[in-house]
């Protein structure tokens, strides 16, 4: 008989949570698993890629601010946020997710799939599921987003039965701040075939055969540290031809940040691409400039487009990147720039590697073996 698992998300927008969990709903075993998904606030760009075959289920109203900060609500969408904030501030949302789960959930599941840590780790630990599975994606050290509710997540935490952290550091890390004990590492899917297949359309990208061309594809914001990258090119930019895809707030700081470094018109700005693998499969080699990840996904899937990695000392990439499709360097701008000044000295080195990658392959099997074991070992 099949087992019915529920994976529990509070929003489907574009980023990595969402992504990862859309690869991991095409690829589980249909005959072994009958899924529904839970999104707490339907919206986002990602709930198009949910595999059709999914049961989507949708949050109560008294879930659509969750995923919302309280200086964005308006109206009632801000009574619904101060609601919540009470309730969770009072203690009082435990029995409050049981009864919205009544109005939500028609049915009992063996195994419930906490996709996104924080409240869907409490709504997840407070249900009745037979089994509690919580996914941790997110280097705690670096940014705890329970800050605000360490209490409610820690005695939620007592009600899990399994937390599986994306990758090595990301597990020390919260068991460091939790003090969990039940926790194990299984890496993230990536859905091989799309990418690669995706990464052979044609693109309009135009290269200097002069110089290494270089590229990025990240969100503008904090974390992601693209000023970094900017300033390290600025000294190089003889050398070096920068291709940045993306988008985001700190659009405006970043293009004068780099009139500033008189390399404006040096940069290939192309915004947000859709597909931006084509792209990276053209280019000499990817750089990641981020100041904390869990387990980044560009990154693997930069190696799926046969282009090797430069990155910062993050979690996750020590289990990705090795001497044989790419570079780790120091977390900060010098320990980029170093590197990509040592780069530009044996250009010959940098193509041996993207040869490499066509061999290059990413074990999906090995990973969702290790998630089945996981159900069918708790349960």
């Amino acid at each position: 008989m099949k087992k019915k698992i529920l994976f529990v998300n509070d929003e489907m927008t574009m980023g990595g949570v969402a992504r990862i969990l859309n690869t991991f709903l095409k690829m589980i075993d249909r005959d072994q698993y009958d899924v529904d998904l839970l999104v707490l606030h339907k919206r986002g760009e990602l709930l198009s890629e949910i595999p059709s075959d999914i049961n989507v289920i949708e949050g109560s109203k008294f879930f659509s601010c969750i995923d919302r900060p309280l200086s964005e609500c308006k109206g009632m969408e801000l009574f619904y946020k101060l609601r919540l904030l009470f309730y969770m501030k009072t203690g009082l949302i435990k029995n409050k997710i049981v009864s919205e789960r009544k109005k939500i959930l028609n049915k009992h599941y063996d195994i419930e799939f906490s996709a996104k840590e924080g409240f869907c780790t409490i709504f997840t630990g407070y249900g009745d599921s037979d089994l509690k599975v919580n996914w941790v994606q997110v280097d705690y050290k670096e940014s705890n987003y329970s800050s605000h509710h360490m209490g409610l997540v820690k005695d939620a935490l007592t009600h899990i039965d399994m937390n599986i952290a994306c990758s090595n550091q990301v597990k020390e890390s919260y068991q460091e701040l939790f003090g969990v004990n039940r926790i194990c590492v299984v890496h993230n899917l990536v859905d091989e075939d799309r990418i690669r297949n995706m990464s052979l359309e044609p693109c309009d990208l135009k290269l200097d055969d002069k110089k290494i061309n270089i590229i990025t594809v990240a969100r503008f914001h904090p974390q992601k540290a693209v000023d970094r990258l900017i300033r390290a090119y600025s000294k190089l930019k003889d050398y070096y031809n920068l291709i940045i895809i993306g988008d985001g707030g700190l659009k405006d700081d970043l293009y004068n940040l780099a009139k500033e470094l008189n390399c404006f018109d040096n940069i290939s700005w192309l915004g947000l691409k859709s597909n931006p693998y084509p792209y990276v499969r053209k280019c000499d080699l990817f750089v990641m400039s981020s100041l904390y990840e869990g387990y980044p996904t560009m990154t693997v899937e930069s190696l799926l487009s046969d282009t090797p990695v430069l990155t910062t000392l993050v979690a996750g990439v020590s289990e990705q990147i090795d001497d044989s499709n790419g570079w780790i360097v120091e977390n900060s701008e010098d320990g980029l720039f170093n590197k990509l000044d040592e780069i530009k000295k044996d250009k010959a080195n940098l193509l041996k590697l993207k040869r490499n990658l066509e061999n290059y392959h990413y074990d999906n099997e090995s990973i969702l073996n290790r998630y089945y074991e996981i159900f069918e070992k708790n349960n």
